[in-house]
């Protein structure tokens, strides 16, 4: 016993000394990871499949069972008791761009949020969210916020409650590719459009972009033979509200069957994104994120 509470208090302390950490990015059927130590990948990615149904859209639904699960997969690759940071997938998490009735930042803007509580057609209340905001450069004042049921968050705490390493940050998977690719997609033409494809085991995030600010989003089946189809729909449905919008480019995070096709039908030319040495840009953001 006594030599267990010396390894118990040793592991924080060798997590703090060596710099370590792992970077995990989930999905309700699988999770990619890295290790970094002082800022360096000590452990290459990897993947590896969740226990079914473990995870409903992003919500843990069987907490001991994802706890264990991802326990024993941290011990097998030697990275028991190092700080833990989490992607959480699209499907958990929703954003928007917020434009404030104030003309300087109030002291503390997630309080005022609440208290304005501007109709953002949420599927739940500000008040039961677990929030994150943004400052937005230019006129009027505006934030992008990021938003999950508190309940959710509070089901990951749980989880990491019984795998033995401590939960230092908890991002969603929209705020990483952003962080990842904001200097890309600051440098696009300011009358241009990017349309962001990032695969995953559960389908396909489709995300419009316009000078670094998210415009629409959804999520989309990983289906050949529709995607074309389906990705014209989206492109269209954001053009009924905003006619001025251009698409001018296609980016992908990671190869898609029949690219080209995809890129033919929206008649703009096509990017597959490198995020070497992470392998995944939300592995990437999650790197770069304070």
């Amino acid at each position: 016993m006594v030599l267990a509470g010396v390894r118990e208090a040793w592991q924080p302390l060798r997590s703090q000394w060596l710099g370590e950490r792992v970077l995990l990015a989930v999905d309700d059927r699988a999770l990619q990871a890295v290790a970094l130590r002082r800022g360096a990948i000590s452990t290459p990615f990897w993947e590896s499949m969740l226990p079914a149904q473990a995870l409903v859209d992003g919500r843990p639904a069987l907490v001991d069972t994802l706890g264990d699960f991802l326990g024993d997969l941290l011990l097998s690759q030697g990275l028991m008791g190092q700080a833990v940071r989490l992607a959480l997938p699209p499907q958990a998490c929703h954003w928007r761009v917020v434009v404030w009735p104030l003309q300087e930042w109030p002291d503390d803007p997630r309080e005022a949020l609440r208290t304005i509580d501007p109709d953002l057609r949420l599927p739940f209340a500000l008040a039961d969210a677990a929030i994150d905001l943004q400052p937005l450069p230019g006129e009027p004042l505006r934030s992008l916020l990021v938003a999950a049921p508190r309940d959710l968050v509070e089901a990951w705490l749980a989880v990491f409650a019984i795998t033995g390493s401590p939960l230092e940050r908890l991002l969603p998977a929209q705020v990483c590719l952003r962080q990842a690719l904001l200097p890309a997609l600051q440098a696009t033409p300011a009358d241009g459009g990017v349309l962001l494809l990032h695969p995953s085991a559960d389908g396909c995030t489709a995300l419009l972009w316009r000078q670094g600010l998210p415009l629409y989003e959804r999520q989309l089946a990983l289906d050949a033979s529709q995607l074309p189809h389906a990705l014209e729909q989206c492109v269209a449905f954001y053009r009924s509200r905003d006619p001025g919008f251009s698409l001018s480019q296609l980016w992908l995070t990671a190869p898609l069957p029949a690219q080209d096709q995809l890129a033919a039908t929206l008649g703009v030319p096509l990017e597959l994104l490198d995020s070497a040495p992470y392998a995944s840009p939300v592995l990437q953001g999650l790197a770069q994120g304070q």
